[in-house]
């Protein structure tokens, strides 16, 4: 069965967020709201809204297309391949595409690897319970600093955020980012907590080598494990401390658990996964092709 095709010209928005609360991935509903999305199609069988596909681009990464599918349960056709099909024949598409959905949407995965795509990267979204016993780690020789520690020293603010440049890169080669200023690196980390954000410096010369940033969350109750990393591999386990002193910050200060999203494609967010006993949870699978 074809479906009847249309491009989305604003008009249909209601329709749109009816069919948004068949799917269980995120509304971007936003997108089409603030007329940010570089073109939208709707799939109607007869005259109902069926299927609903959104491009977007990103200025942190603007070198792929973001998209997202949604559909109808209802549906006794593959809507979202129809879809991409039909945005293949009348688009140019001049950067490959790419989407991120769970992976127990395990029919959408299917499609995606129908038109060629592959899988960049799974990112992993557990939650650390605090109430349990977590073993005491003994204190490296390094020196250890909180972000607040540093926040006014220039020279080892700039060193932090060139680090933290140089590995989100490396972990990001699939998708590239855009070319920031060292200002705007530093933007991104600015909501750290200061006292909950911890860094490993020599102590001969305060040189910074691992570093793990800590953040709130819309919950009361539960802080988020930001960006982390080190220098060299070498000094991969200090995170197991720096992660150590979080959680003793997050359960001096009455918070109940601690989440974080760990890339399959961060050797810092995998070291820190695997250290301690997280509940297992769906995986958030990213496409691109």
């Amino acid at each position: 069965m074809e479906f009847n095709m249309k491009k989305y010209t604003g008009n249909q928005l209601d329709e749109v967020k009816d069919l948004m609360k068949y799917n269980y991935e995120e509304p971007f509903v936003h997108i089409l709201e603030q007329l940010k999305y570089e073109f939208a199609y709707m799939a109607y069988e007869g005259e109902k809204l069926v299927g609903l596909i959104i491009t977007w681009k990103s200025k942190m990464h603007p070198y792929c297309l973001y998209f997202r599918v949604y559909s109808n349960p209802s549906s006794s056709q593959n809507v979202a391949h129809q879809l991409l099909q039909y945005v293949k024949q009348k688009e140019v598409l001049e950067l490959p595409l790419q989407t991120s959905l769970w992976e127990t949407s395990r029919k959408l995965m299917d499609t995606f690897e129908q038109f060629n795509m592959k899988i960049i990267r799974k990112t992993y979204m557990p939650k650390l319970h605090l109430d349990q016993h977590f073993q005491t780690l003994n204190q490296s020789n390094y020196e250890l600093k909180t972000l607040k520690d540093i926040k006014d020293n220039q020279h080892l603010m700039e060193q932090l955020t060139v680090l933290v440049k140089r590995n989100y890169e490396e972990t990001h080669l699939a998708n590239p980012v855009a070319d920031l200023s060292l200002k705007e690196w530093q933007l991104l980390y600015e909501d750290a907590i200061l006292e909950g954000s911890f860094l490993m410096c020599y102590p001969e010369n305060q040189n910074i080598i691992a570093y793990s940033f800590l953040h709130e969350t819309e919950v009361e109750t539960e802080l988020e494990i930001g960006w982390s990393g080190v220098d060299r591999i070498v000094h991969l386990p200090l995170l197991q401390l720096l992660t150590y002193n979080q959680i003793t910050y997050a359960k001096t200060n009455g918070y109940e658990a601690l989440i974080g999203e760990f890339d399959t494609t961060s050797p810092y967010a995998l070291e820190i996964l695997e250290l301690f006993p997280n509940e297992s949870c769906p995986t958030w699978i990213t496409f691109q092709g």
